[in-house]
């Protein structure tokens, strides 16, 4: 089919995000260039833009930050993430509240400009001539969402014909875009708050080293495979003792891949919510979230990269898979206590082969206990994603 147009950009692709199985949004890739390579669409020149439409009932402020974080620390270099860590504050700074179903995102990159708006309200303007590029990685970058999320935003402008009319169908309501509003209202100061204010810390010089792409020994089967992964060259800590096994309730199948249908957007959803309790839900995220800094946002960044780097040292390509010639895209999301320790652990996204699945789950069960939670990152536990792909050399 012909491209879509949309203002002054042409829709490059369109792709369904998931979370164990279930619905999350649609993202949409505009650009005056359509192409199926990413590399010409970081090179590509003129306005390009990503857009957000929700579908789950309910997308948290911190889930939505959290993909951007991880996403951007996997994606860029330490410079840059150095360099930009103020910008990735304010940036997820805009998100005040969570989602809901038929709110649209959009974020638009333009010269020296990223201009995000919520259904329609301007947020704010980071001033940055890369950090578009930065936010585009996560979704198009060497270590995506998921594979098919990434390769079905770089289709050339050739998009599903049903999944273009439901995307097109899903429009914020007047009231969401009131709602959205008040985000850009100050609120006011907690009395216990204003005497135990800070001010934010300068940016540290922390070296997060690029992503790379290790191996693992070869198979007598075929020629060396590779696991493509983002692991950061960062010193690991000495190999511990056996590790205690994941509780078997945690390493359960994902759930049935079709979303049950409460999960998916539905016009007259909105109307059904109850207002006041997913309030009381934001209020709650808000106040047990620790203050963003750019410190404390660089720390939490290296501290991941260092738990990707610990978990890829575990992982094996499954001789039956390689016998198989079977490839796929893994990613895991983890749970773990202060001391190291695997409180979750769940499929986020699963690949068609039950030994890839199984493989992964089975290095984060390999890799137990991991590096324990740095002085410098509060809470009592931290979460992350671990993205594998299973590649067979061509």
């Amino acid at each position: 089919m012909s491209p879509s147009l949309l203002a002054d950009s042409l829709l490059n692709g369109l792709a369904i995000h998931k979370e164990l199985n279930k619905e999350q949004f649609i993202g949409a890739l505009y650009s005056d260039t359509l192409s199926s390579d990413a590399a010409d669409q970081f090179n590509a020149a003129g306005a390009q833009r990503l857009e957000l439409k929700v579908i789950a009932k309910r997308l948290s402020a911190r889930r939505l930050n959290s993909l951007w974080i991880e996403g951007m620390a996997i994606n860029n270099p330490a410079n840059l993430l150095t360099a930009q860590a103020e910008n990735m504050v304010a940036f997820t700074a805009m998100f005040k509240r969570s989602l809901r179903a038929g709110d649209v995102i959009n974020v638009r990159g333009e010269g020296q400009q990223t201009t995000v708006h919520v259904n329609d309200v301007k947020l704010g303007t980071i001033e940055s001539e890369q950090f578009f590029d930065m936010v585009m990685r996560t979704w198009i970058g060497s270590v995506p969402l998921s594979s098919d999320f990434r390769d079905d935003l770089l289709t050339n402008g050739n998009v599903d014909n049903e999944l273009l009319a439901r995307y097109e169908s899903i429009q914020p309501s007047q009231a969401r875009k009131q709602a959205i509003a008040k985000w850009l209202q100050p609120a006011p100061p907690k009395p216990q708050q204003v005497a135990a204010s800070k001010p934010v810390v300068a940016t540290p010089a922390v070296a997060i080293v690029a992503p790379a792409k290790p191996t693992i020994a070869p198979p007598p089967v075929v020629q060396q495979p590779t696991l493509v992964a983002a692991a950061p060259n960062i010193e690991a800590p000495a190999s511990a003792a056996q590790a205690p096994q994941i509780p078997t309730a945690a390493a359960a199948p994902a759930e049935p891949a079709e979303p049950a249908p409460e999960d998916t957007f539905n016009a007259d959803e909105e109307a059904l919510l109850d207002e006041e309790e997913l309030l009381a839900e934001e209020d709650f995220e808000e106040e047990s979230a620790p203050l963003l800094t750019a410190e404390s946002l660089l720390s939490r960044q290296l501290y991941h990269s260092k738990l990707l780097k610990w978990t890829y040292k575990y992982i094996r390509y499954p001789k039956r898979a390689v016998s198989r010639g079977h490839e796929g895209s893994v990613r895991v999301a983890v749970v773990i206590d202060r001391e190291g320790n695997v409180k979750n652990v769940s499929e986020v996204e699963s690949s068609k082969y039950s030994t890839l699945n199984k493989e992964a789950l089975g290095a984060v069960n390999r890799a137990i206990p991991f590096p324990a939670i740095p002085d410098e990152i509060e809470g009592e536990e931290f979460a992350f994603s671990l993205p594998i792909v299973f590649k067979l050399p061509k």
